[in-house]
């Protein structure tokens, strides 16, 4: 036997480890989905002898269900119903308008009255609010600009 064929047979025996090993993890895991479908039959049945409805339930453990779901923020990896419900409030957020908003700048305010822009000479007449031409002044010359443009 050459040493070859030796590192072949370690390297068989390690994988042949790992398959056990996965087995077993495999094993573990079907023994929890058990587990959480009795658990899940158990709750149930203690809901319909006690005439407590799940959303009951639910509603009664809202402190705890809370504290684990923002207990999730803080993971490096949060578990996937922590990235569903954090889409689903983004989303009920835009649908209910109570996305934040973005404060918009108030606009420059002129005086009333009317305006000559000298360079092309244009007249606009600002009543209440600015005319589209107006603001479109000030956003290119300036509000100070454009104040100098008032006519008396």
């Amino acid at each position: 036997m050459s040493i070859l064929d030796n590192d072949i047979d370690k390297q068989i025996q390690q994988h042949q480890q790992k398959i056990l090993e996965l087995e077993q993890l495999k094993k573990d895991h079907e023994k929890k989905l058990e587990g959480l479908q009795e658990f899940d039959n158990e709750i149930k049945r203690l809901c319909t002898e006690s005439a407590v409805s799940e959303e009951e339930l639910y509603a009664s453990r809202a402190e705890q269900i809370e504290s684990w779901i923002t207990s999730m923020a803080k993971q490096d990896v949060p578990a996937a119903i922590y990235s569903s419900l954090r889409k689903h409030f983004e989303r009920a957020g835009v649908r209910s308008g109570k996305r934040e908003k973005k404060v918009a700048q108030p606009k420059a305010k002129l005086a009333v009255g009317v305006y000559v822009n000298p360079n092309s000479g244009e007249r606009v007449e600002k009543i209440k609010r600015n005319p589209r031409q107006l603001d479109q002044w000030i956003a290119e010359f300036g509000i100070e600009t454009v104040k100098d443009w008032q006519q008396n």
